[in-house]
């Protein structure tokens, strides 16, 4: 009867299920009419892509991995990667806050207790909640899944204390999922979803003014003693460990989705400028061969880590062997191929492109965040290795 509820009132069940191909298009479709005109203002106020944001809950999108008996779209982790590639050749910011959502979403789906998924996968899929990740903490460096917060026991109730130093779309979720260190099992590690209005939740706001990936919302957040029930706690007591291997699958191939759609955005730029840009002459940038050349080697590089970071996606949703190897090496791949874009792009772009008057200087800030953000490429190369060698 549950099961049938849902059906009956989620009016995503009530249609065809779309396509694989046919979500790229509706994405690509939102992206160009919701999250483009906006990127502009996303940047330069240093605000959150609220609109993009609201569209894609509207549409259904934070749905995108639920299963469908929960009213979502039950998509993949190709899906996954294919969406936010296609919001990231519009406005980076937007695909990067949309994959943290995916990600969580995943941990529920892979580990929640069938209470958790009654309470928040149809939520999820209406659109009515949000997940971010709190796992970055200022001791664990660019390492994933290291928590210093700690838990302690009051009444019954679990009692969580300690600051994470980047949560991205801070006050935009509803819900945190938050890695901490058990207290009841040494050494091992626990995974929450901690609703962000709890009393003792104090966020930085404000603290945010990023040289790139400017509306993120990403800002510190302290859990100053606060009071967490059981039923929240994801999955199996000490397990958290278990999940962030998991769940860094869906994060790290989700970066380098957004990372790839970064650096084909840089190439449409660029592409589209030479194309226009005239000489005296009449004759045209690109009509120059080294000028061609150039293009020729961005848009190579850029289709490279399309198709490594699709192969890699294809790869873990087939549960093949070598899968974690494929998305650490598309993460690693996609850094080195959007710095290299950008960079070759913004040369071509000369004193119109270092002027602002093209996008591309934006593009330039926001792929330094690939070198940066957890884990960190030196990590990626530690683990690929690992992979390799299992």
């Amino acid at each position: 009867m549950q099961y049938l509820a849902r059906v009956a009132t989620n009016k995503f069940t009530s249609k065809r299920r779309l396509t694989s191909k046919e979500l790229i298009q509706k994405a690509r479709k939102l992206a160009q009419e919701i999250v483009a005109p906006i990127t502009e203002s996303v940047d330069k106020e240093g605000r959150f892509p609220k609109e993009a944001y609201d569209a894609l809950k509207k549409q259904g999108f934070m749905g995108l991995l639920v299963p469908k008996e929960f009213g979502g779209l039950g998509f993949s982790i190709v899906e996954h990667a294919s969406v936010c590639y296609e919001l990231a050749r519009k406005d980076a910011t937007t695909g990067l806050c949309y994959m943290m959502h995916n990600t969580g979403t995943s941990g529920i789906i892979s580990f929640g207790s069938a209470a958790m998924k009654d309470e928040f996968l149809p939520k999820i899929a209406k659109g009515e909640r949000a997940i971010a990740l709190a796992y970055s903490e200022s001791g664990s460096g660019t390492h994933f899944g290291l928590p210093d917060i700690s838990e302690s026991l009051e009444n019954g109730a679990r009692v969580l204390n300690g600051r994470k130093s980047f949560v991205t779309s801070a006050l935009q979720a509803d819900f945190y999922m938050t890695n901490t260190n058990s207290c009841k099992i040494k050494g091992a590690h626990n995974t929450w979803l901690v609703d962000r209005t709890l009393p003792n939740m104090i966020h930085e706001d404000s603290a945010w003014d990023g040289l790139g990936m400017r509306g993120n919302a990403s800002m510190p957040v302290w859990y100053n003693g606060v009071r967490v029930d059981e039923k929240y706690l994801l999955g199996k007591e000490g397990d958290g460990g278990n999940h962030a291997i998991a769940i860094v699958m869906y994060f790290v191939v989700g970066l380098a989705a957004v990372y790839t759609g970064l650096a084909q955005a840089a190439y449409e730029c660029i592409l589209e400028h030479t194309k226009k840009r005239k000489y005296t002459s009449g004759q045209a940038l690109a009509g120059i061969e080294m000028v061609r050349v150039q293009l020729a080697e961005i848009y190579t590089k850029a289709q490279s880590s399309y198709a490594l970071t699709m192969e890699a996606a294809r790869s873990f949703k087939e549960n093949e062997s070598d899968a974690a190897g494929k998305i650490f090496a598309s993460r690693i791949h996609a850094i080195n191929v959007v710095m290299e874009a950008c960079t070759q792009a913004m040369k071509l772009g000369g004193g119109t492109a270092y002027a602002k008057r093209l996008p591309l200087e934006r593009y330039m800030r926001d792929s330094l965040a690939s070198q940066v953000m957890a884990p960190g490429l030196d990590v990626l190369k530690i683990w690929l290795g690992e992979a390799l060698v299992k």
